[in-house]
């Protein structure tokens, strides 16, 4: 009986799959032992590669930040840190250390706490996508279970525990699409040399707007060639050459 070739390539992508994730789990063991023994490039050099192999984990990206900030290089640590949270945004190790390298770096940051939009962004920002779909998930299935319910009860007729629980399933479901539209159009990026001149084109010969120094996280909003349109969290907005700053 011949193989369909559908099975066969099925099996090829599953096993070069665990091979990748066989050999990310090898390249961080190794990593770690080399961290724990004070070869902080040597860590360093083994998570990249297990990274490189399309391992996404916070525990690897947070090591692997760690190792970054260890060889001297603030700028790309909080890159880790910062795409570490993303995977895991409640981890208070990796809160701890973003804030302990944003005390670091020459620019400081805005204030969050403070006036009442930055308290309405936290609460906006705090639930995760997969959360929200989770959420919306469980609004749908409750939403069916009371009709299929009352319909069972012989009661056909709107209640309002039924349009009260449609009315919840659909405000999640519009907060989650809100969410994803923010999140998709939002390109964050982290200035990872010691410092680079914003301009006010995408030309090195353009007036100069300010100088930015390295572990700054900013928004890119739009790039024209190597150059990028960025803005600060103070408003400020200017243009920046592709090798100075890192995209998250």
């Amino acid at each position: 009986m011949r193989t369909p070739a559908w099975l066969i390539c099925a099996f090829c992508l599953l096993g070069s799959s665990l091979l990748a994730q066989s050999a990310a789990v090898g390249l961080y063991a190794e990593g770690n032992g080399l961290y724990r023994a004070g070869d902080y490039d040597g860590a360093r050099q083994r998570y990249e590669v297990a990274v490189a192999t399309g391992a996404q984990d916070p525990r690897l990206l947070y090591n692997l930040g760690n190792a970054t900030y260890k060889t001297g290089d603030l700028g790309r640590a909080i890159v880790w840190y910062e795409r570490a949270l993303r995977l895991a945004p409640r981890d208070e190790d990796i809160q701890a250390n973003l804030r302990f390298l944003r005390r670091l770096k020459k620019d400081r940051d805005p204030d969050p706490t403070s006036g009442i939009g930055g308290v309405l962004e936290r609460a906006f920002m705090w639930p995760t996508l997969n959360e929200l779909a989770l959420g919306w998930m469980v609004g749908l299935l409750v939403f069916f279970a009371t009709v299929s319910w009352r319909r069972w009860q012989g009661q056909t007729s709107l209640h309002s525990s039924v349009l009260g629980v449609a009315a919840v399933a659909l405000l999640m479901a519009l907060f989650a699409f809100t969410r994803f539209e923010v999140d998709a159009g939002r390109i964050e990026a982290v200035v990872t040399e010691v410092e680079g001149i914003a301009r006010s084109g995408p030309d090195g010969q353009e007036t100069e707007v300010f100088v930015i120094h390295e572990g700054t996280k900013l928004v890119v909003e739009r790039s024209e060639g190597d150059w990028h349109l960025v803005r600060l969290d103070s408003g400020l907005g200017g243009w920046l050459p592709s090798p100075v700053i890192t995209k998250i």
